[in-house]
């Protein structure tokens, strides 16, 4: 069995593999599919040098159900539980409107995402399961509110370039504002 390369300029000297890996270094928790958009590889290529960059210990591969997510090995810690949520698109905009307040029901959640309110219970059950949402009875009423606003608003912050979405740029900009007052 061969060491791991501990240069990485040594793993990522074909174009191919650089690009790939720049990608998921700026888009960390990207899943197949979507890195091979992003970077523009056809899919044997991409599953390739995926596998050798893995195989150098200069990326890992992340199994979430039918998905595969990636992150670097090298540079910052990502907390990837959250990530991985918040790369899917409807639970992005769930925890997004829970940004926006102390918390929510889920009639008042699904209604504002305009989701079912079956479908956004779904996507709150997978953020209560990671504790990145909390619940808290008052009376008859279930609330939901964040568990910690900062660690989200950090990866949104640094990553919002990464998601694609004018949601969470408009959420950006409204935050960097009410900094700057």
């Amino acid at each position: 069995m061969r060491e791991p390369i501990d240069n990485l300029e040594e793993a990522i000297a074909l174009s191919s593999r650089d690009k790939i890996y720049s990608t998921i270094a700026k888009n960390p928790g990207l899943h197949f599919r979507e890195l091979q958009r992003r970077a523009g590889i056809a899919t044997g290529a991409l599953q390739y040098h995926i596998d050798c960059l893995k195989k150098k210990h200069i990326i890992r591969e992340e199994k979430e159900g039918k998905f595969s997510r990636f992150y670097s090995l090298r540079g910052g810690e990502v907390n990837t539980v959250l990530m991985n949520l918040l790369r899917q698109a409807s639970v992005r905009r769930i925890v997004l409107f829970l940004m926006k307040r102390r918390r929510a029901a889920l009639p008042q959640i699904a209604k504002e995402v305009q989701l079912s309110v079956s479908t956004t219970s779904f996507h709150l059950q997978k953020l209560l399961h990671s504790q990145v949402v909390l619940q808290k009875n008052y009376g008859k009423k279930t609330y939901f509110f964040l568990a910690d606003k900062d660690a989200i608003l950090q990866i949104l912050l640094t990553y919002r370039k990464s998601f694609l979405d004018e949601m969470v740029d408009s959420f950006a900009d409204l935050w960097e504002e009410e900094l700057v007052r």
